[in-house]
């Protein structure tokens, strides 16, 4: 691309097009799948108890982004760049808390959702889930950390002084961190617990969550079946292990479904050639030979801590 305005424009409208194209195949996966799992559903023959998902009443489908990065041993440079900026928070922090300094605007407009039932915000924590984080490298080096998040948990640790309060942020900081993401996005999820998080890790939701949200407020649903892909790909851009390729002849990353409830997230994974036309066999996440667009169950009933905080086995 030349640094023309109107190759500049005619590369934007192209890349605009080309999304709303993959956007548009990603729904029509997750509604291939919907119909494929309703019909199994209602087959008599069908004897196997993992297969289909179990649908309780009435649910809605949504589409989500996926994390496919690697997982990496965090890098000196990169913690200590975080470390550094980290101490500084503290100390204006510090000033806030016991000082006369007021704390600024910091302009960050996330706040958790206060319009949403217990219900539904379980349902949002386990499409986190289900994406591993697709929104957690948007906070490498600074976590989304600022001067409020600091005295929000020294006002919650009025006995902590403000060396405690580094240690505690250094402690949660893990050795294996996903490629090129945020300091605490580990294996499990996020290492930090809810009350050391930014307001805006607490508060936002990306577009998929948000329709998600948006579709049970409408109605009497309390499940979502849902779809999650990928789109990093700093290697290989070619590579068929890595997704597959889609109408406008970009790869996508390998897709995942679930179904996702207050309960729990009953995790599936779609493989093969053609996970468009998708088909439930039996089968195992063990099976060598599963075939194209099969579901496999992973796991079911993802309840064992606030699943936003953590991950599902894969």
């Amino acid at each position: 691309m030349c640094g023309n305005a109107a190759c500049k424009h005619a590369h934007v409208r192209a890349e605009a097009q080309a999304e709303s194209e993959r956007q548009a195949e990603l729904w029509e996966r997750v509604i291939k799948l919907d119909e494929t799992l309703c019909g199994a559903a209602s087959d008599p023959t069908q004897t196997d108890p993992l297969h289909p998902i179990q649908f309780r009443g009435p649910h809605v489908l949504g589409v989500l982004p996926s994390n496919d990065r690697k997982l990496t041993v965090l890098p000196t440079r990169r913690k200590t760049v975080f470390v550094d900026r980290l101490m500084r928070i503290i100390g204006e922090a510090a000033a806030v808390r016991f000082g006369n300094v007021e704390l600024a605007d910091d302009g960050v407009g996330y706040e958790e959702s206060d319009n949403a039932s217990d219900e539904h915000l379980a349902i949002l924590g386990n499409g986190c889930a289900l994406c591993r984080g697709h929104c957690c490298p948007q906070g490498s080096g600074h976590a989304f950390i600022h001067v409020d998040t600091i005295v929000k948990y020294m006002e919650s640790n009025p006995g902590k002084r403000p060396r405690d309060v580094l240690q505690d942020y250094l402690s949660r900081i893990g050795s294996r961190t996903y490629e090129d993401s945020c300091v605490y996005h580990c294996e499990k999820g996020c290492s930090l617990p809810r009350e050391m998080r930014s307001k805006v890790c607490n508060g936002y939701l990306c577009k998929g969550l948000s329709e998600v949200l948006y579709k049970l407020g409408e109605g009497s649903a309390d499940q979502a079946l849902v779809i999650a892909v990928s789109d990093y790909y700093p290697e290989k851009k070619t590579d068929p292990k890595r997704g597959t390729t889609d109408r406008s002849g970009r790869q996508q990353g390998f897709v995942r479904a679930g179904l996702i409830d207050p309960s729990g997230l009953e995790l599936y994974q779609l493989t093969g050639p053609d996970p468009k036309v998708p088909s439930v066999k039996n089968c195992s996440a063990d099976d060598a030979n599963v075939s194209a667009g099969s579901a496999i169950r992973l796991s079911a009933d993802h309840n064992d801590s606030s699943p936003i905080d953590s991950f599902p086995e894969t």
